[in-house]
């Protein structure tokens, strides 16, 4: 293609960089079981799961370097996905265990039938024609770079800038459309550098790796937050989105896991949750399952 040169957008894969975020608790290791699990599975099911995963323990994949969807704190795998995975618990009457792991090798471990379902990943139309997807949050996507080194409120402004973002994100094609306008436009191409984990890309802002991190505000808010002034949120905002559940495309789990969230939303405990994390705000009133991923913003 003539024009590839001219348009390409350089993404580079971090090297092993097992990164720990000590700011916000996160910890970037994969495959290691984790110990959190619902504190009692339910007596008796009230959602019906499909027959390849009645009666068996169930685990869903912790991305742990993702707060405040999952990080470790004390230990312990804590944060809105983890808490919700389980607190299926009940509802499914087998206990939801969580085991480590990173957002790439959670969708790959969904499709092998080796995990419930990855939780925390953003509904897109691209996602949903491989995986059924279940929305549980409203969210919206921003930037985050060092204290006093600010983005323009418009997509132009990221234009030969780096910019850091988790491994197989849906923002990176947002990126890779935007880089070629830049180019196009005859200023500099974006440079995406991608990494395991939310902590991983934030090491790297903070490091002076890349001028900026993209990721959800709920994400991003709650690591500055935690960061006490290191960092400043800005730029453009972009991709309003749902936050759901992937689940293995046509293996009956989504209706359950959309089942087992509007239980928790009924009786209360879905608010807790994401009460506990101060995202309450971004709540939906019903989980569906494959929902049009349009959102307007």
């Amino acid at each position: 293609m003539k024009s590839a040169p001219l348009h390409r957008i350089v993404l580079v894969a971090s090297l092993g960089l097992a990164a720990t975020l000590a700011i916000s608790g996160c910890s970037s290791s994969t495959g290691t079981a984790a110990t959190s699990s619902s504190t009692a599975a339910a007596a008796a099911a009230t959602v019906q799961l499909p027959s390849s995963f009645a009666g068996s323990t169930l685990v869903a994949p912790a991305v742990t370097g993702y707060p405040p969807y999952a990080f470790l704190q004390d230990g312990k795998v804590v944060g809105i996905s983890a808490d919700l995975a389980t607190a299926l618990s009940g509802p499914f009457g087998s206990t939801v265990s969580l085991k480590q792991d990173s957002f790439e090798n959670a969708l790959l471990g969904t499709n092998s039938g080796t995990y419930i379902g990855t939780f925390g990943a953003d509904v897109t139309a691209d996602r949903e024609a491989a995986y059924d997807q279940v929305s549980f949050l409203n969210d919206h996507y921003e930037f985050m770079s060092l204290k006093g080194k600010t983005i323009g409120s418009d997509m132009m402004s990221l234009c030969g800038l780096t910019i850091s973002v988790v491994a197989a994100d849906s923002a990176i094609p947002v990126l890779q459309t935007q880089s070629t306008a830049c180019t196009t436009a005859g200023k500099g191409a974006i440079t995406v550098s991608t990494f395991a984990d939310q902590g991983a890309a934030t090491l790297a802002v903070s490091s002076k790796q890349v001028d900026a991190t993209t990721a959800t505000l709920s994400n991003l808010g709650y690591i500055s937050n935690q960061a006490s002034g290191q960092f400043e949120l800005g730029g453009p905002k972009y991709q309003y989105v749902l936050i759901g559940i992937a689940t293995k495309k046509g293996n009956g789990m989504a209706q359950a896991m959309a089942d087992g969230i509007n239980e928790l939303i009924a009786n209360g405990e879905y608010e807790k949750i994401l009460e506990a994390y101060g995202v309450q705000g971004d709540a939906v009133d019903k989980a569906e399952v494959n929902p049009n991923p349009v959102v307007g913003g």
